[in-house]
């Protein structure tokens, strides 16, 4: 995937192997998207921050069908959040206030789920 493919075709009989087609047209199977530029992290209200990026530059030749989500407490990931929506602003409930935390977002497309963006900003959830 992601790696740009051209034909030749020849037809095989029982004298043996005719000549090759002409070279086909360039084309590239569809690979995971590339990573999202991660924009802000603010508080959201209680328990919750809303996350900020920009789409990746490149759909991986699939359209991209969705983000996924990961907060971070220090340096360890806690379980990642999908939205199956191409907006680029969401809002992660269920954190708990006080902690301090920062996200990482990925892409999704029909191959599947791509790198993750570089880490936000932190932001804290209150009351």
């Amino acid at each position: 995937n992601g790696t740009t493919y051209r034909f030749k075709v020849a037809a095989i009989n029982a004298v043996g192997t005719g000549p090759a087609s002409r070279v086909s047209n360039p084309t590239t199977p569809a690979t995971v998207p590339g990573a999202p530029t991660i924009g802000h992290a603010t508080f959201g209200g209680s328990g919750a921050a809303i996350v900020s990026w920009t789409a990746p530059g490149s759909t991986g030749g699939s359209a991209i069908t969705g983000y996924v989500v990961t907060p971070y407490v220090g340096f360890f990931p806690l379980p990642s959040v999908a939205f199956n929506s191409t907006t680029t602003t969401q809002t992660v409930a269920g954190l708990t206030n006080g902690i301090t935390y920062r996200f990482k977002v990925a892409a999704q497309n029909a191959v599947g789920t791509g790198p993750t963006s570089r880490t936000s900003n932190p932001v804290t959830p209150h009351a």
